[in-house]
């Protein structure tokens, strides 16, 4: 069977793969990590990160493109700014790098 020309054999990042790269990247550098999710409600934070006397909500959203990019739905952005509202940040990332990165500058 011949492939066709136009098939694309590209590997495709998704969510899942950046946000399991960064979790394990993490509990094997000392972080306890867990996904995180409401009863009864919509738009939860991905996951937790505690570690070094410290606690992260990190939402992971799709890899950015050069067409497209992960935004946060309406509901989240309402719900991240009742975070705000009390002095709790959500930290929005779109790779396993960008959130390493991050756990790394708060490792004290």
């Amino acid at each position: 069977m011949k492939v066709l020309d136009d098939f694309d054999f590209t590997p495709r990042r998704i969510e899942a793969n950046e946000e399991l790269d960064a979790v394990a990247w993490a509990e094997n550098n000392g972080w306890v990590v867990r996904k995180i999710q409401y009863v009864g409600r919509r738009s939860c934070p991905d996951r937790l990160f505690a570690g070094y006397g410290q606690l992260f909500l990190i939402e992971m959203k799709k890899p950015k493109t050069s067409t497209k990019k992960g935004e946060l739905s309406e509901g989240q952005r309402v719900e991240f700014e009742r975070f705000a509202a009390v002095g709790v940040t959500v930290h929005v990332f779109y790779s396993a790098a960008e959130t390493i990165e991050f756990l790394k500058s708060r490792m004290v």
